[in-house]
């Protein structure tokens, strides 16, 4: 059953698992009883290098996909963010660390909060909002000098329902997730490909919020696309995982409109020394039959031992069928969207 809470952590230091009809509003990690493996108390320092944030906004429009991403992995802060222009492929890439996470702030609220960033005269934020009728807003504001400049706002109707979901993880762990799809993204974008009025280029987005305690060697696959609305069929999002969020509930799923709709568990298939090749995306019933094909790619490779990445998120087409009960088959062609594959020792 889903329910409404305000933290992620209770009165008893024991987390809240489940799927939320509502965003959680606090994510009070720090106040977890967290242990050892052998359920031990775990120190404070052990407890503030195990848990990990990350934020992302990411947006596909009319001949334009960009994204920004931070990350706070306590040993190191990182922010990327990246313009595609699908018609010629041109790729234009930043990418920041920092040790300790230095010149990175994460917020620990999904509402009235903001996530800032910034390494010498490089600034980046990502601020949420609530305001008094339910309506959640969404920003994102990149100052990169004259390389990249972004105001971008991404808004969500009082009746929109987000994917909000808390997992179990290993023995000690857990992890956040609230994300949303097919929302529309306004604003300006400007950089050497040019200058985007983004409601012009009928933008729509997607966002990730996720915290918690995961595991010491991570890995994901992820996709996701956002439509706009048509004449048709109302604004389609899709959201897809395995590897995180699978202990109990998953994360995946599909908007349809505001409409968020549960789907099954899938599997991704493709050919790990060749990513750039096709992938298939399916579910064990056959509901989820989608291959995609690579386009380009944003990608970090570190190995440290100690710690390491192997991340690459692929931008590409979706092609094939999505199957909900009392639903039209949803048929998917030609659509821009994501996958990704990643690696994280931290």
């Amino acid at each position: 059953m889903q329910r409404t809470i305000k933290k992620i952590i209770n009165d008893q230091g024991q987390v809240e698992l489940g799927h939320f009809s509502e965003p959680v509003n606090e994510l009070n990690g720090q106040d977890f009883d967290y242990r050892t493996v052998m359920g031990k108390p775990a120190g404070s320092l052990r407890q503030h290098f195990a848990y990990k944030q990350f934020q992302y906004f990411g947006a596909i429009g009319k001949d334009l996909i960009f994204g920004c991403a931070f990350a706070d992995v306590r040993y190191i802060g990182a922010c990327f963010a990246y313009v595609f222009r699908p018609s010629d492929k041109k790729m234009l890439t930043w990418q920041f660390k920092s040790p300790l996470a230095a010149g990175l702030n994460m917020a620990c609220r999904t509402d009235n909060d903001q996530s800032t960033f910034k390494s010498g005269k490089n600034h980046a934020s990502q601020v949420y909002a609530l305001n008094e009728n339910g309506e959640r807003t969404k920003h994102l504001g990149i100052s990169f000098g004259n390389e990249l400049n972004i105001e971008a706002w991404m808004h969500e109707p009082k009746d929109y329902q987000t994917q909000s979901v808390c997992t179990p993880c290993a023995v000690n762990g857990w992890v956040y997730a609230q994300k949303t799809a097919s929302l529309p993204v306004l604003g300006t974008l400007k950089c050497e490909l040019g200058e985007f009025d983004l409601s012009e280029l009928d933008c729509y987005g997607h966002h990730d919020f996720s915290a918690g305690y995961m595991r010491r060697d991570t890995f994901w696959n992820w996709a996701c696309f956002s439509l706009p609305p048509t004449n048709s069929r109302p604004a389609l999002g899709l959201n897809i995982s395995w590897g995180v969020n699978e202990s109990g509930f998953s994360e995946n799923c599909i908007w349809i409109g505001t409409c968020c709709i549960a789907l099954p568990q899938t599997q991704f298939f493709y050919d790990r020394d060749n990513k750039m090749g096709q992938w298939k995306i399916q579910s064990s019933d056959g509901n989820i039959n989608l291959n995609f094909d690579a386009e380009g790619k944003h990608s970090e490779e570190l190995n440290l031992f100690v710690l390491a990445t192997d991340f690459h998120q692929i931008f590409g087409k979706f092609n094939g069928t999505i199957e909900i009960v009392g639903e039209p088959t949803i048929t998917i062609e030609n659509v821009w969207g994501f996958v990704e594959h990643q690696f994280s020792r931290w």
